[in-house]
């Protein structure tokens, strides 16, 4: 990634809420055309670094320069940045068109070139022939293409979402988080996205930030976050993982990572809980020294295991840490 021109510095980031949350000596790097996903629970700090992108919230110390320009001291409408919340933000009252065009018409654009580039971008999102209707004429996911259609009109040099599909089922979620990479792909555009899930992180990202406390916890790929976390927070926040004690570390494994055996083969010795089929895969539960060990085996071979057996299992990757680091 650091080969892409630099299209945010944030720099010694401070904001303190009297409640104590906030973000603190935050300094990161945000690369033209990729999307940066912000990621942790919540009050770890990662709306608070958007609207702060934003100029949605003031700050205490620091700088956050976007192309060159360090503009704190800018209303978000002078901010080369368009944000999209969670709850849409479309007027009821107006039609697509009309929500599409006000901004355009604040910006003196001429009329045609309004037309224009608003048919040009209900084609991008997948909703051409939609200039009429109403936002209650339209399903949550509907709203939320042209609450991100709106925004990209303006032409921003960073797109700000803040947990634009949280409000949407499972199905037309995995659908949105695609058709915004295919959108972000097509413009080129720099995306900082926040989230509290995991999977989204994982399957939008080209780097992830993972927050913990109002400071970084670590910055990587999706790649490097899952297979090599830097701590045991990280571990714990990223996929699912077993943390088996063993004298003063503790080994982070992977349910993926474990493998099964119906006799005595592997190094550990346990007993099923329960095997629950889940498409393609299976997760069988193993009592280990009273302590419950997730592996994921293909489903095929769950069909050998049933609740009550007594299996061994192997760990064939795994990270260490000391306890409670």
């Amino acid at each position: 990634m650091t080969t892409l021109p630099l299209k945010v510095q944030i720099e010694g980031l401070t904001k303190k809420y009297p409640n104590g949350d906030g973000v603190e000596n935050i300094n990161l790097e945000i690369y033209e055309g990729e999307i940066l996903t912000l990621l942790g629970p919540s009050g770890c700090g990662k709306t608070t670094i958007l609207r702060i992108l934003g100029g949605f919230n003031d700050i205490d110390d620091g700088k956050v320069i976007i192309d060159g320009k360090n503009v704190v001291d800018l209303v978000p409408e002078k901010r080369p940045t368009a944000m999209v919340f969670q709850s849409y933000n479309l007027w009821p009252h107006m039609t697509v068109y009309e929500n599409l065009a006000f901004g355009m018409k604040l910006r003196k654009i001429p009329k045609a070139q309004i037309k224009a580039k608003i048919a040009e971008m209900l084609e991008m999102v997948k909703m051409g022939e939609s200039e009429k209707k109403y936002p209650n004429q339209l399903s949550g996911g509907q709203q939320q293409r042209i609450a991100i259609a709106r925004s990209l009109l303006l032409k921003p040099s960073v797109l700000l979402l803040d947990e634009p599909f949280s409000a949407l089922d499972a199905k037309i979620r995995m659908q949105m988080r695609e058709e915004l990479k295919r959108i972000q792909s097509e413009l080129n555009i720099t995306v900082v996205f926040v989230t509290h899930d995991q999977e989204e992180a994982m399957s939008l990202s080209h780097r992830i930030v993972v927050m913990e406390k109002g400071k970084i916890a670590q910055i990587g790929t999706p790649t490097e976050i899952y297979d090599n976390p830097n701590s045991q927070y990280v571990a714990s926040f990223i996929g699912e993982m077993n943390f088996i004690p063993q004298a003063n570390a503790l080994l982070a494994v992977r349910p993926e990572d474990i493998k099964i055996y119906i006799d005595e083969t592997g190094d550990y010795k346990g007993k099923i809980q329960s095997v629950m089929i889940l498409g393609h895969f299976a997760s069988v539960h193993i009592n280990y020294d009273e302590q419950d060990i997730k592996a994921f085996v293909p489903r095929l071979e769950s069909q050998t295991l049933s609740e009550g057996m007594a299996v061994s299992f192997h760990i064939e990757k795994y990270q260490t840490y000391k306890k409670g680091a």
